[in-house]
């Protein structure tokens, strides 16, 4: 059996990290090695082939968080949870705006 490995994370100063939010970091850095290491490495030759054809390659994860009521549905992405959030609300709220007559 292998020994298990870590990897230490210093975290800014002004961060004020409760319960949930460690939970949450600690989930995405786990989906972000699940990710990386169960998809093989496969990308990377496409990137570099992108690249030979002159293409300038950027890559990056981004959040997704979705709202269902009913039949209703809204999803919406950002590159921070609260980009993320912030569309999902402005979303939702175009489905509470009354309609005109």
């Amino acid at each position: 059996m292998t020994t298990p490995r870590t990897i230490e994370v210093e975290l800014p100063p002004s961060l004020d990290l409760g319960e949930h939010e460690a939970e949450l970091l600690k989930a995405t850095f786990q989906a972000i090695l699940s990710l990386r290491c169960e998809s093989g490495c496969h990308w990377r030759e496409l990137m570099q082939q992108l690249r030979d054809d002159g293409w300038q390659v950027t890559w990056g994860l981004r959040w997704h968080a979705q709202a269902r009521r009913g039949r209703d549905s809204e999803s919406a992405g950002g590159e921070t949870l609260d980009q993320a959030f912030d569309q999902l609300h402005q979303l939702t709220r175009l489905d509470a705006a009354p309609l005109w007559p």
